[in-house]
């Protein structure tokens, strides 16, 4: 089985899930102080803009998209399913399509359910783009990384995607796209969410096997 259970994830979700409704709370209730930080940081990223950066930053939020994360899960189901390891493919489309969902089900919440003082302000909460590609890197980190055979190299993947994910969450912020407080609701959520989906994949695995059509996958 590729996703190993590991009791030190655990504590980390729960941290991230917590920190994620304190965040959706203050969100919801509008706290100023939050909005100041979100406008703060907004202004210091635009302070000085020009063409070369805007343009560096709309092709990362264009691949950063939640639409681009569909592609490169269908694209990643696609080579999986070849080299015969459906099980996880499929598990990885599970994850990220319902943790988008979840994502812009609680946004829609948000934003019709929360009286907004400030319009901006929960409008765009949590953030899809930054959603979609935490859930990519933090498969993974779990399923990927921990198979290297070269430490090295599995060092250096995750920092490129450690700096992809910044690099996603800063564009949003140059852009307009996002606040502060979307990104890291997009973050927490994200985690979160690829744990609780691999304690699934851990119970339901070996049972999906036993269907037919996922009988010769490797899991």
């Amino acid at each position: 089985m590729i996703i190993k259970e590991k009791k030190k994830r655990e504590p980390l979700a729960y941290l991230f899930t917590i920190l994620f409704f304190i965040n959706y709370f203050l969100v919801f209730q509008q706290a100023q102080w939050l909005h100041k930080i979100d406008t703060a940081v907004y202004f210091k990223l635009t302070r000085n803009l020009n063409n070369l950066q805007v343009m560096f930053y709309n092709v990362i939020s264009e691949l950063s998209s939640s639409r681009m994360a569909i592609v490169y899960t269908i694209v990643l189901l696609g080579i999986l399913w070849f080299i015969r390891w459906q099980i996880p493919g499929v598990w990885i489309t599970f994850t990220v399509g319902t943790g988008l969902v979840v994502g812009w089900v609680a946004r829609l919440i948000l934003r019709y359910g929360s009286k907004r003082v400030e319009p901006e302000m929960g409008y765009a909460f949590p953030g899809l783009h930054v959603l979609g590609m935490t859930i990519l890197v933090a498969i993974v980190y779990i399923i990927f990384l921990p198979y290297f055979k070269d430490k090295a190299l599995a060092y250096l993947v995750g920092f490129i995607l450690g700096i992809w994910l910044i690099a996603t969450s800063v564009a949003c912020i140059y852009l307009g796209q996002l606040h502060v407080s979307d990104i890291t609701g997009a973050l927490t959520l994200g985690f979160a969410w690829v744990y609780y989906c691999s304690n699934l994949y851990i119970r339901y695995a070996a049972k999906l096997k036993k269907i037919k059509g996922f009988r010769n996958s490797n899991y």
